[in-house]
């Protein structure tokens, strides 16, 4: 991972910002499982290496150890750092997930700037969750799906990435397929009294780090690959939804639902939503101005403990 300084050369205050390519970013993903020489986490590797489904469960005793609270400190990480990866980055929320690869591309005019607008075009690697702990059908399910877009269709170029965060219901509804679910960026907490309290406790974490705890921007989009004197604007709400020409399967856990080598020959498309007015799922303003495609995907070690999706902080 690369990193490039703003502003004046001996600004030792300039901010900085990391850049990474496709291909690297892909390599931490559907890569070799890295080396370690703790006994636990090579337990955790070798799962991986096997074909194993992990089962991470969510608890709120991981989130304060040794009198430290892991999940202030990543929450303000997140909102801060802009790092593609980490050597390791164990998920506290969302810990299981498949990840795919593939292509933003937005084929509708629109008002939006960067790269909401027609024509844009690039790179595009994505995690499927589920928030909390459960991800097989029967449970109630907290569908989730974060995306790193790269500006370039070059695989080795290093850039700035741009980041965003979808759920469908915070704490978890009965759904039967992941495929069939609407996921925004203004999602409903839910509700469900086993795990209200835990619920409750991560909203506070949230609230204290940013002003709107559940709502996540998505400007990151729409600063990106600006033309000279082009003015930025940001629909205020995003919204992905599977197209109909997906084939659906009963799988019982939504990362072998999604499996782009079991299920998906032809991939899966994701159709790319937004309007300013309506968070509602359902309401007629949402616009359809292009889609994700991708073709590829993988559960891994790199996915669930090395991947990082910076989260965009209000402004």
């Amino acid at each position: 991972m690369k990193y490039l300084a703003l502003g004046f050369l001996l600004a030792v205050s300039a901010p900085t910002f990391a850049t990474s390519s496709f291909n690297e970013v892909r390599n931490v993903v559907f890569g070799a499982t890295p080396s370690s020489n703790e006994a636990s986490i090579q337990l955790e590797m070798k799962n991986y290496e096997q074909g194993h489904l992990p089962h991470y469960e969510v608890t709120s005793s991981n989130f304060i150890v040794g009198g430290v609270n892991r999940l202030l400190d990543r929450a303000t990480r997140t909102l801060k750092d802009t790092d593609d990866y980490y050597p390791r980055l164990e998920k506290l929320v969302h810990p299981n997930g498949a990840c795919f690869t593939g292509v933003w591309t937005i084929t509708k005019a629109n008002p939006y700037s960067g790269f909401f607008k027609a024509g844009s075009k690039g790179l595009f690697i994505g995690r499927a969750s589920t928030a909390l702990t459960e991800t097989e059908r029967g449970d109630p399910r907290g569908f989730a799906f974060a995306g790193k877009i790269f500006p370039s269709m070059d695989q080795n170029a290093l850039v700035k990435t741009a980041n965003f965060f979808l759920v469908d219901v915070l704490m978890g509804v009965q759904r039967s397929r992941y495929l069939d679910v609407k996921m925004t960026n203004n999602p409903s907490l839910g509700f469900r009294t086993s795990v209200l309290a835990m619920a409750l406790k991560i909203m506070k974490v949230f609230k204290a780090v940013d002003s709107d705890p559940i709502y996540r921007p998505v400007y990151p989009i729409s600063e990106m690959g600006l033309a000279a004197g082009e003015n930025v604007k940001t629909p205020k709400f995003m919204m992905l939804e599977t197209d109909k020409s997906v084939a659906r399967n009963d799988d019982t856990d939504f990362r072998d639902e999604v499996s782009i080598r079991k299920n998906h020959a032809n991939g899966i498309k994701f159709n790319i939503l937004v309007n300013d007015t309506s968070k509602d799922q359902a309401a007629s303003e949402w616009i359809n101005i292009g889609n994700i495609q991708v073709n590829e995907s993988i559960i891994s070690y790199g996915c669930d403990r090395r991947l990082h999706f910076a989260h965009p902080k209000m402004k």
